[in-house]
């Protein structure tokens, strides 16, 4: 997950008396990394930014010792891919305070709306009080737990890197590698790496549609949850929403003005089937009404469909099959997309008697053209559930 910080500047006034304390929990270090200390070869460039667990209960990420001010982590050669740059200190250097002396404020939820643009145009740019910096890209796990709304951090000398400054934050006791940027008016700086794109597009939807951490929805959405967890949402305006779906969720999400979301460690989904964001790109048109004939699933099969909610751009059905089940003929007049929970192996039969097996893995989906007449039958061993979302207008 990529992301995006920005700072609001706050000069440290007290002094962080810890006795002992545990990873982070508000300890700020006294220095940065020791130069000179012994470095070891840097992991393979696609590998995770992980690192043995040294005590129970510390992070497997990068941190601070908070009884040692030893940095774990911080321990490969200056010629680690990771950081290398092209060109180190192309900016200058970093004048506004270094270490414990000065710290400041995770913020994005209050800085400019120009700023918030720039933070938006590409992930992992950081924002303080008048300073830009941008975050390695092999660095943005680490701030996967970060809490972009009230977390300290203080920024460090790299002793080993060239071009790099270190992130820490007080509250998680992790750091990252950041590259300063310069000060003044946001830099011009030309977006990098591989063009992301959504999942599937037309002229109706665009699914799992692509966005930098700071970001507008444009769109009504349809959002399916297939692992349990949540987020915080925080807008520019200093409010936050808290979201909580089950692993069978499915949601309606109005368009949505600038805001970036934080998902807490405890509720992010490291494993089961991932869900879908469906963005209705139509608006809805409360004056045009979809025929349902005596052949609406609804109607034909009301055991086995149940409607989870209808509004003037989408309808969403579930659908719950026992192995073996067969669903009599029934119809779909709007184009329509199919959402797996479970795999899929279906006999489907066309209103012509045309049939067709069709199997997808928990977790694909389809887009069907409209209208179809047509029967199912489970051809599993297992229960077979799906969410059908049909699209108006």
């Amino acid at each position: 997950m990529k992301k995006i910080v920005a700072l609001s500047f706050l000069m440290c006034t007290t002094a962080f008396a810890q006795s002992n304390p545990p990873v982070g929990a508000g300890h700020v270090p006294a220095h940065g990394p020791i130069a000179g200390a012994p470095c070891g070869t840097a992991p393979a460039p696609t590998a995770l930014n992980d690192i043995p667990v040294d005590v129970p209960g510390h992070p497997y990420k990068p941190h601070v010792d908070a009884a040692t001010d030893k940095w774990l982590g911080h321990d490969t050669c200056a010629d680690d891919p990771h950081y290398r740059l092209d060109h180190p200190w192309a900016h200058g250097h970093y004048t506004g305070g270094l270490g414990p002396q000065r710290t400041f404020l995770l913020a994005v939820d209050h800085v400019s709306l120009p700023i918030a643009e720039w933070i938006a145009t590409e992930s992992g740019r950081i924002y303080s009080d008048g300073f830009y910096w941008l975050i390695a890209r092999y660095d943005y796990d680490i701030a996967a737990h970060w809490k972009w709304a009230g977390d300290r951090i203080a920024i460090y000398e790299d002793p080993v890197h060239d071009g790099w400054y270190l992130a820490y934050n007080a509250n998680y006791g992790t750091f990252t590698h950041i590259e300063y940027m310069g000060s003044g008016d946001p830099p011009n700086i030309a977006p990098e790496g591989p063009i992301r794109k959504p999942t599937f597009e037309n002229d109706q939807v665009i699914m799992n549609e692509p966005h930098a951490k700071m970001h507008t929805h444009h769109y009504n959405r349809v959002m399916i949850y297939g692992t349990e967890g949540g987020e915080f949402l925080h807008s520019l305006d200093g409010t936050t929403k808290t979201l909580k779906w089950g692993d069978d969720s499915v949601f309606w999400s109005p368009a949505t003005p600038m805001h970036y979301s934080e998902i807490p460690p405890e509720a992010e989904a490291r494993h089961g089937v991932r869900g879908l964001d469906i963005g209705i790109k139509k608006p809805g048109d409360p004056n045009k009404v979809v025929p349902r004939t005596a052949l609406d699933p609804l109607k034909v099969d009301p055991k086995d469909f149940k409607l989870e909610f209808d509004n003037d751009q989408v309808r969403v059905l579930r659908l719950k099959l026992a192995p073996g089940q067969s669903v009599p003929l029934h119809e779909y007049p709007l184009n329509t997309v199919f959402w797996f929970y479970t795999d899929q192996n279906i006999r489907e039969t066309s209103s012509d008697g045309k049939a067709e097996v069709k199997q997808h893995k928990a977790g694909d989906f389809v887009w069907e053209n409209g209208p179809r007449k047509i029967k199912l039958e489970n051809l599993n061993d297992k229960p077979f559930e799906a969410l059908v979302v049909e699209v108006k207008n």
